[in-house]
């Protein structure tokens, strides 16, 4: 269902919530809830909130790859009680991650899309180890033109998490690097700033001069 899309895009089936991917560039997807963009959306990531300190945003195209270890998404739409400081008016979004333990998995995916889009993605899960250790290790790397001019992505994702279980707690430590670049689309520039000629053929003022 959620393809090669930004991760919000899945949540489009829900009530409540509305998901666009903007100008087409990658990452670049926002998700609004009960009417809320994302400045008043509590956006967290295994319980720990990833919102932007200055402005409340998040910029998905820094989460890439998050897609490939994601167990499960918790959506809340109103008001919660919480002791974090995040901007939760209209809404909150986890997203639990895959845990180490269960069974041992390695998991290979090769995706194409057009636009010359294509992306490679490795994961492996460690598994219940010795004395209640467990390991999940992930990797991806995509590259495309996009799907029109000019809308170029590349980048790459890696994640790593380490478990301990002690008796009814378990003490995790993770770590995340998206490394990206792509272009966006998210202003219009008038005719007149790429060709003056075509502008006048249009009858469109020109504003350069």
């Amino acid at each position: 269902e959620l393809g090669s899309q930004d991760l919000p895009m899945i949540l489009n089936s829900k009530p409540g919530v509305h998901a666009t991917q903007q100008g087409g560039g990658d990452g670049d997807a926002r998700i609004t809830i009960r009417g809320f963009d994302q400045r008043n959306v509590g956006m967290m990531i295994d319980g720990v909130p990833v919102n932007d300190m200055e402005n409340g945003w998040v910029y998905w195209s820094n989460w890439f790859g998050l897609d490939a270890i994601t167990q499960q998404i918790q959506v809340q739409r109103g008001l919660g009680a919480t002791k974090l400081a995040m901007p939760s008016v209209g809404g909150t979004m986890n997203i639990i991650t895959d845990n180490a333990f269960g069974k041992q998995e390695v998991k290979l995916q090769q995706e194409f899309g057009s636009g010359m889009f294509t992306r490679s993605s490795i994961s492996y899960k460690s598994g219940t180890l010795k004395n209640g250790w467990g390991v999940v290790l992930s990797a991806s790397y995509k590259q495309g033109n996009g799907w029109v001019d000019g809308l170029f992505t590349q980048g790459g994702f890696y994640y790593a998490k380490i478990q301990k279980k002690f008796k009814n707690h378990v003490l995790s430590l993770s770590a995340f690097g998206a490394p990206q670049q792509h272009a966006q689309r998210s202003y219009n520039q008038r005719i007149g700033y790429w060709s003056s000629d075509y502008a006048d053929k249009l009858g469109i003022a020109n504003e350069n001069d």
